[in-house]
């Protein structure tokens, strides 16, 4: 009898013991259910994201680029405060350029959203929103002004990860 006390508590202890590593297990199960649900998601939009370049060219002395990118996947893009631009220019110098609302010296903004860039035509619908097919016209003031001749290239990326690139001359 007097091992029956010992014996019950021993037991209690690891069905204690047991329920909770089961479920620490579970909660270790359930968020990398959730982790990975969310990488799913990720990729999933990365795979319907689609950018490509149409024209890149430098104006004003070079002081100047404007790059248009055409919207070619299934998802609508924004939040420009979040993209990446990166010229290599002059000899091979890369910078990075940060996003601004107003043109400013060594900075990109956004010109403009439109249909179709080269004639100009507006939005339709969801206006700062770049929709499948439509375009976008980027300007970087860049200094020092880009060099003539050369060949550049400039990478924009998404937060999402998808770049573009393409070559520019001046």
């Amino acid at each position: 009898m007097e091992t029956v006390i010992p014996a019950i508590i021993v037991i209690t202890l690891l069905l204690l013991a047991t329920f909770v590593i089961s479920e620490q297990s579970l909660t270790a199960q359930e968020a990398v259910s959730e982790s990975w649900q969310e990488m799913q998601e990720r990729v999933e939009e990365r795979t319907r994201t689609a950018l490509s370049p149409v024209e890149a060219e430098t104006r004003e002395a070079g002081a100047k680029v404007e790059i248009t990118l055409q919207n070619d996947g299934d998802t609508k893009l924004a939040d420009f405060d979040q993209w990446d631009v990166i010229l290599q220019y002059n000899n091979g110098n890369v910078q990075w350029y940060p996003f601004s609302t107003q043109e400013a010296s060594g900075k990109w903004t956004v010109v403009g959203i439109y249909l179709d860039a080269s004639e100009v035509s507006g939005e339709v619908y969801d206006p700062g929103i770049l929709n499948p097919g439509e375009e976008i016209l980027l300007r970087v003031l860049v200094s020092p002004s880009v060099g003539s001749p050369t060949t550049n290239l400039a990478t924009i990326a998404t937060p999402n990860g998808i770049t573009a690139s393409t070559v520019f001359t001046r």
